[in-house]
């Protein structure tokens, strides 16, 4: 039915999973030089060095309005599912054979009211958002 997002979906997991790895080294190449670099200062006093700042002290999520965004693009999408089925029966019918090409724009129709509403979802959830942000 969604064959056509299965090459964009791949492609962008092997991107990221490319990413995160060079970012590893590259992260794991850093730290050795602060390592050595700090091993070079003998005389200064390293009990009082805050590390946490230069390494960080994990990935923290301080974005308040990160369900009000998950929530809105996840209504956005099963909304856009919902239209996607409505055009297709309202276009189609519901009869159990159906040629290939009429297959074919049942999924375009899936896909692009999904990817539409989806993003109508995203578009009001940072509406919410910056009203919530004017009003503090």
């Amino acid at each position: 039915m969604m064959e056509f997002i299965s090459i964009p979906v791949t492609f962008g997991i092997g991107a990221y999973a490319f990413y995160k790895l060079v970012e590893l080294f590259a992260r794991k190449k850093e730290r050795i030089m602060i390592i050595e670099r700090l091993s070079q200062i003998s005389s200064t006093n390293i009990e009082n060095l805050d590390i946490s700042r230069i390494f960080g002290e994990g990935k923290n999520f301080n974005n308040k309005f990160l369900s009000l965004r998950i929530g809105s693009l996840l209504m956005g999408l099963g909304f856009g599912l919902l239209v996607g089925i409505v055009i297709a029966y309202g276009m189609y019918g519901s009869s159990g054979s159906l040629s290939y090409e009429t297959m074919q724009s049942m999924s375009v129709v899936y896909g692009a009211s999904t990817l539409c509403f989806g993003g109508v979802g995203l578009l009001l959830g940072f509406i919410v958002e910056s009203k919530m942000s004017k009003n503090k």
